[in-house]
């Protein structure tokens, strides 16, 4: 899930930094392309089963017809061998030969009888009976085909017939086979049956029945009339006949495969599909296949004009989509360029483009806002910035004489206490406070503001004595590097010097700076004499309000904390939270936040005044 998710995230971020004309190219193709491509994959998938199905069911008929016609031959000849056991004369010849006799004239004669057979049917090409002494006679058709006597004992043996009529216990075997050195698309087929003596049941010879292979042939031919379609006869995995091309060890292997089958076994491939009937009474079977692409034919036409239309989709879909993008996107790069302008400090209008769609009346009101800021610019924003940066430097100077004069008092008391001893340490001291307080910059480092109060406070320690007054300070290396107004901490400092610890006779101020949940937290805590809870809210009332002190909140407040509360509004606004809290006789803390993102900004906006 969780990848998933960001997965999207990046197509959304991906997608949200394209520009505008590529987004209306994508969402003309997808309109476009998903439909045809849905309805072109849907379409030859339901014509390719269709065609599939239909040449199935054609071809399931045309071979299951011709299974029967072969079924209907192989029962008739299967009776013609019947007819030719009936026939007394045979077992008459045969013991005659098995006893040496003269039989010559009961040949004759059964020889008439089976020639006539022969000429009555013409599906048989030779009859042959063979006894135990290998031959007895052979009667051939007139045709020019070679008959039994070519064949046995040349190519097939006694021995080998007998083997085959034995598999059949007394009934007919039909039996393929390639005579060795002959063309393996003439095979022979031969029905071979035992000769049992009907008295004695004991065998008296073999009967032979050579048939011809055309019958088969005109059953093909009549029953399939596309060309490009192939059908064969396979007995004994010997082909017998078979009409048009087809991969013959393809096809041998699937009849191994299927022999427990009884219906049609369709096989598809990438090039072929081949249907199979077996034929149980013979254990032969009726193959069928035809080419992929010959069935697919009019199918691969459609999937041409399919790439045809999404072709001329896409130069058409192209082709608009980059028209209305760029009607679209004129105005808009207008506008862009006119808030670019906007952000650099140039306030410029958008020539009318004369549209009157909500692109003409977005342009409208933009070229309205501009001459509104202008306005504002010219005749409020130039005004207050003039009066907040003279209130700032009326509010700073206000700090400097007061400063000043108590620095004078100390040293006024460490002349008075001590002579001229420690005057140089002091001398140094106040030159670090001047060098800082006379400077033009605006805003310093925290870290020389803290140096600064360092200093302060060890010209206080002349006056309170080193052991009365201490200060600690912790601070962060990042919050040290940060730009504040000059002398924003100062002021506090004063405060709990002089209206917390002072009245107590002794005391300790902690400084704290960190940086965290992105703001910069500056803490100022003395161990003083804090104040009761009316007179800490009166001061926070007044604070929030920011209104003047009756005299004894000036008493306490001086001038300090008003100065630094107006001064972080002034500067910060909203972005700058200051806060007091006291407890009587514990002491004093104040605590000011600010964001670090706005003192970063403020520091940037005014670098060009500093």
């Amino acid at each position: 899930m969780g990848k998933s998710k960001g997965i999207l995230d990046r197509f959304l971020k991906y997608y949200r930094s394209i520009s505008i004309d590529k987004k209306f190219l994508a969402v003309a193709y997808i309109q476009i392309f998903i439909p045809i491509i849905l309805i072109g994959v849907v379409s030859f998938r339901i014509s390719s089963d269709l065609i599939f199905e239909k040449y199935i069911g054609y071809t399931s008929d045309v071979i299951k017809t011709a299974r029967l016609r072969i079924v209907d031959k192989i029962n008739e000849l299967n009776l013609i061998t019947q007819d030719v056991l009936y026939q007394s004369e045979l077992y008459n010849v045969l013991e005659k030969a098995q006893r040496k006799i003269d039989y010559y004239d009961d040949v004759a004669s059964f020889t008439n009888k089976l020639r006539k057979i022969i000429l009555g049917h013409r599906d048989i090409q030779s009859i042959g009976i063979f006894t135990k002494d290998k031959k007895l006679c052979i009667v051939d058709n007139t045709s020019q085909k070679k008959g039994l006597d070519e064949i046995v004992p040349l190519a097939i043996t006694f021995e080998r017939l007998y083997r085959i009529a034995s598999n059949g216990d007394g009934k007919p075997v039909w039996y393929v086979a390639n005579i060795d050195g002959e063309n393996e698309n003439n095979p022979v087929v031969l029905i071979v049956r035992l000769i049992n003596n009907p008295r004695t049941l004991k065998f008296q010879g073999i009967l032979a029945i050579m048939v011809n292979t055309e019958l088969f042939t005109k059953t093909f031919s009549e029953l399939v009339a596309e060309k490009s379609q192939a059908i064969s006869l396979i007995g004994q995995n010997t082909f017998v006949c078979t009409k048009g091309q087809l991969n013959k060890q393809e096809v041998m292997k699937l009849t191994d495969s299927i022999k427990n089958e009884n219906g049609v076994v369709t096989y598809t491939s990438k090039e072929s599909i081949v249907n199979v009937l077996p034929i149980k009474e013979v254990n032969w079977y009726i193959v069928t296949s035809i080419p992929v692409k010959v069935l697919f034919k009019d199918i691969d036409k459609l999937r041409i004009w399919l790439i045809i239309l999404c072709f001329l989709s896409f130069m058409i879909t192209s082709a608009t989509a980059l028209l209305l993008s760029m009607d679209f996107l004129k105005p808009i790069s207008a506008i862009v360029e006119a808030t670019k302008k906007v952000r650099s400090g140039e306030y410029t209008t958008i020539n009318d483009l004369e549209r009157k769609d909500e692109l003409g009346l977005l342009i409208e009101n933009f070229n309205s806002m501009v001459q509104k800021i202008n306005h504002l610019i010219n005749s409020i924003y130039k005004e207050q910035i003039t009066r907040k940066e003279a209130e700032i430097k009326a509010l700073q100077s206000q700090l400097n004489p007061h400063f000043l004069f108590n620095i004078l008092e100390s040293i006024n008391w460490l002349a008075q206490l001590n002579g001229v001893s420690q005057i140089s340490d002091v001398v140094i001291a106040l030159s670090r406070l001047l060098e800082v307080n006379l400077k033009e910059e605006k805003f310093l480092p925290l870290e020389e503001e803290l140096k600064y109060i360092t200093s302060y406070i060890s010209i206080l320690k002349i006056n309170f004595g080193e052991e009365n007054l201490k200060l600690e300070i912790d601070a962060d290396k990042k919050a040290l590097k940060f730009r504040i107004p000059k002398l924003l901490i100062q002021p506090l400092v004063e405060n709990s010097v002089f209206h917390g610890i002072r009245p107590k006779g002794r005391g300790k101020i902690f400084i704290g700076c960190y940086v965290f949940d992105e703001k910069l937290n500056i803490i100022v805590k003395d161990d003083g004499i804090g104040m009761n809870p009316e007179k800490l809210n009166k001061i926070r009332d007044g604070l929030a309000d920011e209104l003047e002190f009756d005299q004894e909140e000036k008493s306490y407040t001086r001038i300090g904390l008003l100065n630094v509360v107006k001064r972080l509004k002034l500067i910060y606004g909203s972005n700058a939270h200051f806060s007091i809290e006291s407890v009587p006789n514990k002491g004093t803390t104040i605590k000011i936040e600010i964001l670090v993102e706005a003192i970063e900004k403020v520091y940037e906006d005014n670098l060009e005044y500093l």
